[in-house]
């Protein structure tokens, strides 16, 4: 009896380290499928991290073309600046000011109002014919002179008193004349305005005498 008690003691004791053993061989199984689902979700983020690959840029931007360089011949004329510029080997232009348009001509004496420094060649601005840089005329007209005083044209005889500046014909003293006053014989059948501006007429009187008269009796 005692023999068979120890062997089922050994026989429980055999049984529970095997169970012991498949319990810990579970807990490793189950802790290296959990690193191997880890692994894959870790790989993911790193790749969404991580930048792309930067993307060429096809050719490379041109640098801007310098401006040609010459001395400023603003103020100068425009002969010197164009020759300047030929000796430069620089291309040139002349333009009247204010228009945007190439001059067709110039005088080489003209002045230049602008220079303007380009890529292409320079440009030389002109004033408009007959002005100055500052849009003056160069040769303005004269004021027209003031109108003479229309005198009466001394064709009369004889008459005194002052005239009025309105009498078509005068005395020799270049006074216009009155009612009553002879008239000469050149004057007779014509009429004028007397010095008070009445209308007068060399006609014989009742004795046959030219004198000049408004048409009033008495």
């Amino acid at each position: 009896m005692p023999v068979r008690i120890r062997m089922r003691g050994l026989a429980a004791s055999a049984a529970l380290v095997a169970a012991s053993a498949l319990a810990l061989a579970g807990c490793g199984d189950s802790s290296a499928g959990t690193q191997a689902d880890e692994r894959p979700a870790s790989a993911a983020a790193t790749a969404a991290q991580s930048p792309g690959p930067t993307p060429e840029v096809s050719g490379s931007a041109e640098p801007p073309t310098p401006a040609v360089t010459l001395p400023d011949h603003t103020g100068r004329d425009v002969g010197g600046a164009v020759l300047a510029a030929k000796a430069a080997h620089i291309d040139y232009t002349v333009q009247l000011q204010g228009t945007g348009r190439q001059a067709s001509t110039w005088g080489l004496d003209e002045e230049v109002c602008e220079q303007t420094d380009g890529p292409r060649g320079v440009t030389f601005t002109v004033p408009r014919d007959g002005r100055d840089c500052a849009g003056r005329l160069l040769d303005p007209p004269e004021p027209a002179p003031a109108p003479e005083s229309t005198k009466p044209q001394d064709t009369g005889t004889g008459g005194t008193g002052g005239g009025t500046g309105a009498c078509e014909l005068t005395s020799p003293a270049g006074n216009c004349y009155a009612d009553g006053q002879f008239c000469a014989k050149k004057h007779r059948g014509l009429s004028t305005h007397g010095r008070g501006g009445e209308y007068l007429t060399c006609e014989p009187d009742a004795g046959g005498t030219w004198r000049w008269s408004d048409g009033v009796t008495g």
